[in-house]
């Protein structure tokens, strides 16, 4: 629904953020006003998401990044902190225009600007701001990426926030509010995922906080948050019921139940569906983590065409993992050599007759696209001077992948959204065909798709 104040905001955002460009204008020099104009644009990205034009919203939030980055270049300082929220803000209106791909890229910038500034530590003054960009990024990764990556993300999140409890208690009452549902959030997340990938014990106690956070939300009565308390209830139960702890169980599903039955329904459903086991004969979607998915794809393919330095790509979420985002998955400088062996993996198994096959495939070829946008954001050397064979392969992949989103349900969008970023690979790649046929062929290709999608 969309908010008459925020709507009744806009114009006046919009009045202010044409006379900043005015100031800045006059004297491009004047860095207080490009701090304003900043701040100016923060604002109506924030204002346009609650007035429910998420496309305004991008457009904004992505011109204030590049003022704030601009800044940061000129030697203004704590301009990082400042595009590191830029870049989370970004990622959740991306997410909710479901692009997700951009989305994850937006999360990956957002955490590892922070963690570049030592927000990691319990006494950075970060912290707190480092616990809900990680949670913000379990909730993307958990929609459009790796499970692994998304759990890592949501239960270091979990331990930022449980080790502060004590001063998000302390603090202003609309601050505990927003720390306190994005642990709600993040403790769902590793609760679910937890729960799927086989692991009760880990799940009960994570979906404890769940409970506690979401009680503290439900406080407003809002229907959401009690529909996140019946949610909680309800699968804190069955799992505790799943343990053995059947009366306990049975009394968190009772208080979900008497609270929202259809909502207390719901849940029970999606439950289920975690936790479904296989039956001889039967068909299950695969598991959306990137071990899943290698493991299927050495099954399907062969042993042999998944290497060894894939598999050290792969990690234990419960084992202390600290791969939260995609660029940390290995040296940016193996990123674009790890990149083009998943996305080899990721063609093979579009050819595969399984009907999961393709699914699998959109995971190794996002988590391949990740690592060479994020290879090529770093400028690792091999992207800028190797190009025409990492950019080459990064252009094939994608065209190969593009057309099994657009006729995959519901990926129609992250078509969309792969194909813009096909034609910036394609744009790198012109140069090259100048010289090259074969290059000239596949630039050819590509700007055929992404006219086709994109006109």
């Amino acid at each position: 629904m969309t908010s008459g104040l925020s709507a009744d905001a806009v114009p006046l955002q919009q009045e202010a953020r044409r006379l900043m460009y005015v100031l800045v204008g006059r004297d491009p020099d004047d860095r207080e006003a490009k701090l304003m104009l900043g701040s100016v644009l923060y604002g109506l990205g924030s204002t346009l998401v609650s007035a429910d034009q998420p496309d305004e919203s991008l457009a904004a939030l992505t011109e204030c990044a590049g003022v704030y980055a601009e800044l940061g270049e000129s030697g203004e300082p704590g301009m990082q902190p400042l595009v590191a929220d830029v870049h989370a803000r970004k990622a959740l209106v991306l997410a909710e225009l479901g692009r997700g791909v951009s989305a994850v890229i937006d999360a990956d910038q957002a955490v590892m600007r922070y963690l570049d500034l030592g927000a990691g530590s319990s006494d950075s003054p970060l912290f707190l701001d480092l616990a809900r960009v990680l949670s913000l990024n379990a909730s993307v990764l958990y929609d459009y990426g790796d499970r692994d990556l998304a759990v890592c993300s949501a239960d270091w999140a979990v331990r930022f926030y449980l080790s502060q409890a004590e001063a998000i208690n302390d603090a202003p009452l609309a601050e505990s509010f927003v720390h306190g549902r994005y642990l709600r959030g993040s403790a769902g997340i590793a609760a679910r995922v937890h729960t799927q990938q086989g692991r009760p014990e880990i799940a009960l106690a994570v979906g404890a906080t769940e409970v506690h956070s979401a009680r503290a939300m439900a406080r407003t009565n809002a229907p959401v948050d009690l529909a996140h308390l019946v949610t909680a209830l309800v699968h804190h139960g069955l799992n505790l019921r799943a343990a053995g702890r059947g009366d306990e169980g049975g009394e968190f599903i009772k208080e979900g139940r008497e609270l929202d039955p259809p909502t207390a329904v719901e849940a029970t459903r999606v439950w289920q569906s975690l936790t479904a086991q296989d039956t001889v004969g039967a068909t299950r979607p695969p598991s959306m983590s990137f071990a899943a998915v290698l493991a299927a794809a050495a099954r399907k393919l062969g042993d042999d065409r998944v290497p060894s330095v894939l598999w050290a790509l792969a990690f234990d979420p419960a084992d202390g993992a600290t791969t939260m985002v995609p660029s940390l998955r290995c040296e940016m400088q193996t990123a674009p050599a790890m990149a083009t062996l998943l996305a080899g993996l990721a063609v093979d198994l579009l050819e595969d007759p399984d009907p999961y096959s393709a699914r699998e495939a959109g995971l190794l070829g996002r988590e391949a696209h990740y690592l060479f946008a994020a290879a090529s954001r770093a400028q690792v050397l091999s992207m800028r001077f190797q190009f025409h064979d990492f950019g080459a392969t990064w252009a094939r992949m994608l065209l190969a992948l593009i057309p099994a989103f657009e006729t995959g349900p519901g990926g129609a969008v992250i078509a969309r959204d792969l194909a813009g970023w096909l034609a910036g690979v394609t744009l790198r790649l012109q140069p090259i065909a100048l010289v090259d046929q074969v290059t000239a062929r596949l630039v050819e290709e590509c700007n055929a798709l992404v006219e086709r999608l994109l006109p």
